[in-house]
């Protein structure tokens, strides 16, 4: 049984500890899940900061919220972790995370007005990892806890953005609401973008 200090040795294992310290220890201990200033508001709001860029993707809405992303940041993380090296790995986590906040932003600006709620949660770095992983490993089979019959990655992934994007446009949404859709696919799009450009420097 590996112990704690050789589980803290992996970046994707400590981004997972620092999630759920976040949420039951600031989030529902400090705050009570109040608001924490954290959270990422419209950058034309006065509650807007630049660090919310990204202190919200380590807050999550609850703990069915939490426990999906960490589960698929465990499942892809670690594996990609094991390809590029725990730099590039965070890099790459943070770059599709921010990336993710800042298309929605653009979006929201030029078509959909602003959103005044509060955005929170790691789900467009995730959708960065899923594309990734699609684009590394297209023919590991993916098994779902909802859907037992494993699934290769490179359909799995593009169905999921297709759900995405039609929940997006429609407002219909199987994953229910408050969902920040086009986030998910701007964090799909910058990892899109991050893997061709480390294929060119590799």
């Amino acid at each position: 049984m590996p112990d704690i200090k050789e589980l803290l040795q992996s970046m994707t294992n400590r981004l997972i500890l620092i999630n759920i310290l976040v949420f039951f220890g600031i989030q529902q201990g400090l705050f009570a899940n109040a608001y924490t200033g954290f959270e990422l508001y419209y950058f034309e709001g006065t509650r807007f900061k630049p660090w919310q860029l990204i202190t919200h993707l380590f807050l999550h809405g609850g703990v069915a919220h939490l426990a999906f992303n960490m589960l698929a940041l465990w499942s892809f993380g670690r594996i990609l972790e094991q390809q590029w090296g725990e730099t590039r790995f965070v890099i790459f986590y943070l770059a599709c995370g921010v990336g993710a906040a800042l298309i929605s932003f653009l979006l929201d600006y030029l078509i959909f007005g602003p959103f005044w709620g509060a955005t929170l949660g790691a789900s467009g770095a995730i959708y960065g990892l899923l594309v990734a992983f699609a684009l590394n490993y297209p023919n590991f089979k993916i098994m779902l806890i909802f859907f037992p019959v494993p699934i290769a990655a490179k359909h799995f992934v593009p169905v999921l953005l297709l759900i995405d994007l039609t929940a997006g446009v429609t407002g219909f949404s199987i994953f229910g609401s408050n969902i920040a859709h086009f986030a998910h696919l701007g964090g799909a799009l910058v990892g899109f973008l991050m893997v061709q450009l480390f294929r060119r420097i590799r």
